[in-house]
């Protein structure tokens, strides 16, 4: 485990860290109220366990406490045990070190025998609530993703435009933000199967995908329509950025079980206007280009300033 030592004596300090080191987890340290808080914000989210001394100069442990679940609460971050290390058996001082937010309260001096099962303990917490993160994860991250082609699906595609909004309208920083779909889409079905619809709309955005740079963002809205959010770009370079995924669809037939499936992209492209648009205007906007791209023949990008 990676542990946050707390406590202004130097003797007391060094030997739980000598202790702790023996039973091979990772020590750092903090000698008051003030600096704990400072390497908790830096270590936030590496930290299994915080021993806090109660009683310091400037601020004592339970307040330290207190701040710490504070910044937690108010920044999102992963709960971490704290226990509170003390001198004082008095129950008065117990009660108030577990309301300030820690979860445990050891006697000192520490026999080194309770050390060791406390953080046998401690370890059983850090590994499940390791568990629990990465599960969290992954539900994240199934909530947030398309099953079929792995890239963000519509809710999530439209919070990334909502805070890009957000951004654009705080900074005054342009973007553009594009809608696409398979012209023809429903021949491919109808004429191959579902099996080889789906293989196509993976390869589009595969291809697609290789066009993109590294910070825009590429959501399927549904079906076969799909929506890129490309940050800091308008004009001429948000244009030519449309273009370059309309060609790399283009470019050559999908094979699907030998078989040559010809395939191309409408796109309709809109720059955010940071006077009047909102989310809901520039994806209304973007979609009117789409359609006025299919109703010109199709295989062709529409953009409007």
């Amino acid at each position: 485990m990676k542990i946050l030592i707390v406590d202004d004596t130097n003797t007391d300090r060094l030997l739980l860290k000598m202790y702790l080191s023996k039973l091979e987890h990772d020590v750092i340290e903090a000698v008051n109220g003030e600096q704990a808080i400072i390497q908790y914000i830096k270590d936030a989210n590496e930290l299994d366990l915080i021993l806090m001394d109660v009683q310091m100069p400037e601020m004592g442990g339970f307040e330290a406490v207190s701040k710490i679940r504070s910044i937690q609460e108010s920044r999102n971050l992963e709960w971490v045990p704290i226990i509170f290390l003390s001198a004082s058996a008095e129950a008065e001082d117990i009660d108030e070190g577990i309301r300030a937010g820690g979860d445990d309260y050891l006697i000192k001096p520490i026999h080194q025998k309770v050390l060791s099962a406390k953080m046998l303990a401690m370890q059983r917490i850090a590994d499940m609530r390791h568990r629990l993160i990465l599960a969290n994860n992954v539900l994240e991250a199934q909530a947030s993703t398309d099953h079929l082609t792995g890239i963000l699906n519509r809710r999530a595609l439209e919070a990334v435009l909502d805070r890009e909004v957000a951004r654009s309208k705080r900074f005054e920083s342009a973007f553009s933000f594009a809608l696409f779909d398979l012209d023809h889409f429903k021949r491919v079905n109808d004429n191959y199967g579902h099996d080889a619809g789906d293989f196509v709309l993976a390869e589009v955005v595969k291809r697609v995908s290789q066009g993109l740079r590294s910070d825009d963002a590429l959501g399927r809205v549904g079906g076969e329509e799909f929506g890129v959010v490309i940050f800091n770009c308008v004009g001429k370079k948000a244009r030519d950025a449309c273009e370059r995924y309309r060609q790399l669809v283009a470019e050559k037939p999908f094979i699907f079980n030998g078989i040559e499936i010809k395939t191309s992209i409408s796109v309709g492209c809109v720059a955010f206007d940071i006077k009047t648009d909102s989310r809901e205007s520039i994806y209304k906007k973007a979609d009117v280009c789409l359609y006025e791209a299919k109703g010109a023949g199709r295989n062709r990008v529409v953009y409007q300033e």
